[in-house]
């Protein structure tokens, strides 16, 4: 019995550090450049999410060093396609590339 409770609190401490923040919509736009091997997408909405108070706050950026990096470019590929909404994670206290919020998922709806 000890050693479940001392799982679960040790379970409930670590919980917020894997908290992270979604946003839900359209893909409005794909950017790509910068010199360098990486995207953003752009919801069709006025804001960005930015939990990590990143300073380019102006669509969700993922680049080839990153984890996920090809899988997150075809889903958002697919979605513009096919016009379906997104939900698209966002890392609560890093920044991406060029101080973008960081997309650590995207959801294809």
């Amino acid at each position: 019995m000890r050693k479940l409770l001392l799982v679960l609190t040790l379970l409930g401490c670590a919980s917020p550090a894997f908290s992270q923040t979604a946003d839900t919509g359209s893909i409005k736009m794909i950017r790509t450049g910068w010199g360098a091997d990486s995207f953003a997408v752009v919801l069709n909405k006025p804001t960005v999410q930015n939990p990590a108070l990143c300073k380019t706050a102006d669509g969700y950026i993922s680049d080839n060093t990153q984890p996920g990096y090809n899988t997150y470019l075809q889903a958002a590929l697919a979605a513009y396609i096919a016009k379906r909404p997104v939900s698209v994670t966002v890392h609560d206290k890093a920044c991406g590339p060029a101080d973008r919020p960081r997309l650590i998922g995207i959801n294809i709806q």
